[in-house]
């Protein structure tokens, strides 16, 4: 049984007010409303992983930070490859303001060196943010472009970085098992 405490509270208190961010800031950039449940399936993952164990720092921020570092490579391949018009347009939508696309993903990958940082000091409470980046950031990312791709019949913007993923992924996924794995 799981007992309420600051490990529980914070990531949940965490994880309300980021559905709250994306829930605002879909009313712009409406794809980010991918990112409400990918919020939901982090603090069950959280639950079931850092919560029980947190991990060691070393086996797990050296990879944690090369994603990030592909990351912005990725944010790179997509303004320069007009995400913020093909997105919209897969919906039936126009265009999103580059300034507010800007400005989420700057806003984010700020957040996500925090969450190195909370990685390295081992704060157990502020854990759903790194795994957050990791699930949504490279696992989810990695597939949300490739099934686009697939389904444009193409190269689709943010193709060829996000493939990079595909390895670094499930690396970094299987250290965080590893490492929370209760023995």
């Amino acid at each position: 049984m799981i007992k309420l405490n600051k490990d529980i509270l914070i990531p949940l208190g965490i994880a309300t007010i980021a559905i709250a961010i994306f829930w605002i800031v879909s009313l712009t950039l409406n794809s980010v409303i991918a990112f409400i449940p990918a919020v939901i399936v982090s603090y069950i993952f959280y639950l079931n992983t850092f919560y029980r164990k947190t991990p060691s720092p070393e086996r797990i921020l050296p990879l944690y930070l090369l994603a990030l570092g592909i990351q912005f490579i990725h944010f790179t391949e997509e303004y320069l490859t007009d995400f913020t018009i093909e997105v919209p347009k897969l919906l039936g939508l126009e265009g999103y303001p580059m300034d507010y696309w800007v400005v989420f993903n700057m806003l984010a990958y700020s957040v996500f060196i925090i969450g190195g940082i909370i990685l390295f000091k081992r704060i157990k409470e502020f854990m759903i943010i790194p795994l957050f980046f990791i699930l949504a950031g490279v696992v989810l990312n990695s597939i949300a472009h490739i099934l686009i791709a697939i389904y444009v019949g193409g190269y689709f913007s943010g193709l060829y970085s996000a493939l990079i993923y595909v390895v670094i992924g499930p690396l970094l996924m299987k250290r965080v098992l590893d490492e929370t794995k209760v023995v």
